[in-house]
């Protein structure tokens, strides 16, 4: 038995059985010839199929033909001699595109799109806040110290407590950031990648046809 998907559709006649499936449901399970006479599914499935392979035939011979007929093309040169001349194909006709490569700064659009990602620009909010808050917490701690070690009015305790307290509350906002950070950064990066993924699997045939499968990756 053999679970039918597209490019699979040459080698059908040599199994015993095709499982046929449509919207994730078995459908029908039959030998090949049998599958072609009573299911009107399949047959539509591997006229289509047929038909694709023969656009894509089809569209690999033209360039080569072209090729053939005007790689080389001579002319006559004013004083009666003949020279010849490479004529190169129109990117058009090529089947595999070259890759468009960016240069220099990227700017700030990439930190935008990253931060517009499923309220990134709200959790960055709250780790500048945090941030903020960190800090001021960590000048008062050391201004109080400097300012209070030598003063007679306040105890040693006092001082010590004061600064201990400032110290852990500067310490809850830091651990905050972190948390808010992690948040960030796994929501940011699930949105795009969910968004890049449904983009892939929605793609045409045509494009992975035309595109290598490192560059897809």
């Amino acid at each position: 038995t053999v679970l039918l998907v597209t490019h699979q559709v040459d080698f059908l006649p040599a199994f015993d059985s095709i499982l046929l499936m449509s919207e994730g449901e078995v459908i029908q399970s039959a030998p090949y010839q049998d599958l072609l006479a009573d299911c009107e599914e399949f047959k539509n499935l591997v006229t289509a199929h047929k038909d694709t392979t023969a656009a894509l035939d089809l569209s690999n011979n033209i360039p080569t033909q072209r090729s053939k007929e005007v790689s080389i093309k001579e002319t006559d040169g004013i004083h009666g001699s003949r020279y010849t001349e490479s004529v190169k194909l129109s990117p058009a006709d090529q089947l595999i595109k070259k890759e468009e490569r960016e240069t220099g700064d990227a700017g700030v659009k990439s930190y935008m799109l990253y931060l517009r990602q499923n309220k990134g620009l709200l959790y960055f909010s709250f780790c500048v806040i945090f941030h903020i808050i960190f800090v001021a917490g960590q000048i008062s701690q050391n201004s109080w110290m400097a300012a209070n070690v030598q003063n007679p009015h306040i105890s040693t305790l006092k001082l010590i407590s004061v600064y201990i307290i400032i110290g852990v509350c500067t310490m809850f906002f830091m651990l905050s950031r972190s948390l808010v950070v992690v948040v960030l950064g796994i929501r940011t990066s699930r949105s795009l990648f969910s968004q890049l993924l449904n983009s892939l699997f929605h793609a045409p045939m045509s494009f992975f046809d035309s595109t290598p499968a490192g560059r897809v990756l």
